[in-house]
């Protein structure tokens, strides 16, 4: 298990700094030189951390004991979306992001994976197992979208200020914008019944009295629900997008977070 952690990170730290390197030294595209290094170990580290999620697995640490292995779970999830959305996509501005997002997992996952969440509710394994495997694809998602958001702000105010060069076969404003509004559109539904199953997770466990206790959670989930929401109607109504929908997203992720951060803290 530890040799598994070490690798995966070693991976982790090699593609953080393969893609680091490149913004640096030349052109983002996907045949730098840099880049490959950066996917290819981004690739490695995922799969490592995907065999130290198994071991621990084996070892009784689940991602259903804490918030920290669901995290970890979470984050495994979001770098194998990012390898595959970036298959026949200029994304490679997303790697310096990715990287950095599984490493961070793992190390969670890993380091605290013996805390006993202070938050965890008895009975329910059905309803808790999809729950958890709700959240952490909606926790993937999420960091999937946001990425795709920052990408198009950022690229969006350089070309508002003239300092964007644009790079051969490197993705539009528009085709950034597409990916997000899918992005959003498939994760939403995901994240709904993640707060569906929370909730009657809390209720089978204690009835709706316990609800009362879990009131940050719940209204943070909420507000992340209505940002995405709120994002989809109005594109569909009225054909909002671009940095509004981008900053829709960003108070959503910004929710999770501190969801994540409030299990961690209680913990």
């Amino acid at each position: 298990m530890l040799l598994l952690f070490i690798l995966a990170a070693l991976g982790y730290g090699g593609a953080t700094f393969a893609y680091g390197n490149q913004a640096q030294d030349e052109p983002v595209t996907e045949g730098g030189r840099m880049n490959r290094y950066g996917r290819w170990l981004l690739a490695v580290g995922a799969t490592l951390h995907f065999l130290a999620i198994g071991a621990q697995c084996v070892d009784g640490d689940h991602p259903l004991k804490n918030i920290f292995l669901a995290t970890s779970f979470g984050a495994l999830l979001a770098v194998g979306g990012y390898l595959g959305l970036s298959r026949g996509r200029q994304l490679e501005g997303l790697g310096p992001l990715m990287a950095p997002v599984g490493l961070v997992g793992l190390v969670l996952g890993v380091v605290f994976s013996n805390v006993s969440s202070g938050t965890a509710l008895p009975g329910g394994s059905g309803v808790a197992s999809a729950h958890v495997a709700f959240a952490s694809a909606g926790l993937a998602g999420f960091t999937l979208a946001t990425g795709t958001a920052l990408l198009y702000l950022a690229m969006e105010r350089r070309l508002r200020r003239k300092e964007f060069r644009p790079t051969e076969g490197g993705m539009s404003l528009h085709g950034l914008d597409r990916l997000h509004h899918r992005l959003v559109l498939v994760v939403t539904p995901v994240f709904t019944l993640a707060i569906v199953t929370g909730v009657l997770w809390i209720i089978d466990a204690g009835g709706l009295p316990v609800l009362t206790g879990r009131v940050f959670e719940i209204g943070a989930a909420g507000v992340a629900w209505a940002a995405s929401v709120v994002s989809l109607v109005a594109r569909a109504l009225w054909g909002t997008r671009g940095r509004r929908s981008a900053w829709l997203t960003l108070t959503a992720f910004a929710a999770i977070v501190l969801i994540v951060v409030w299990y961690g803290v209680k913990a």
